[in-house]
């Protein structure tokens, strides 16, 4: 009894099989006809626009460098743009456009102490060096002179390296730096 089952389906199968190869054959010779035919009465036409509007038999025949189905824009001058947003949405853009990008880092600290004495190091460091980043940090009850932001530690290394010879405690601290500027 399995092994009729078995030989009606594998019979059945190849029935399908069969009847679908056939479909698809025939689908690719009437296909062919139609391209034929096209070339044979795009010759005889006289212009483009009856191809274009007689092309109810196969889209590939078309050459889409001769003409266009879809009538492209042209730009006749300046535009405006108006980009509509919910209210939610345009708070977030906000607020994430005032936040400042950090990443974590390096700088360099130069100075540890009170105030006074850090405001003091920090003026000098800012004529002396012509440093643009450069930090003055309470870490209570003191002050901390810091400068540059530094992504790894190696570029802290290169720096620290022409800062020790004016500051013989400077060392490098991990820290929560702006992000750089780009090059």
């Amino acid at each position: 009894m399995k092994t009729n089952f078995y030989f009606l389906s594998v019979r059945v199968a190849l029935i399908a099989f069969c009847c679908f190869i056939t479909a698809d054959v025939y689908a690719q010779t009437r296909k062919e006809r139609k391209s034929r035919t096209l070339e044979q009465s795009k010759d005889s036409w006289d212009s483009k626009e009856t191809l274009v509007d007689s092309l109810q038999l196969d889209s590939l025949g078309l050459d889409s460098a001769e003409q266009s189905l879809i009538p492209l824009p042209t730009r006749l001058g300046k535009g405006e743009i108006s980009l509509n947003m919910d209210s939610a949405i345009t708070s977030l853009y906000i607020e994430a456009a005032d936040k400042e990008t950090v990443l974590n880092g390096y700088r360099i600290q130069i100075y540890f102490g009170d105030l006074e004495s850090a405001r003091a190091v920090r003026a000098k460091c800012r004529k002396q060096l012509n440093h643009d980043r450069i930090y003055l940090e309470s870490i209570s009850p003191n002050y901390s002179v810091a400068l540059g932001d530094y992504r790894d530690r190696w570029e802290a290394e290169l720096a620290l390296s022409s800062l020790k010879r004016k500051y013989r405690d400077a060392l490098i601290i991990p820290a929560e730096i702006k992000m750089p500027d780009l090059k």
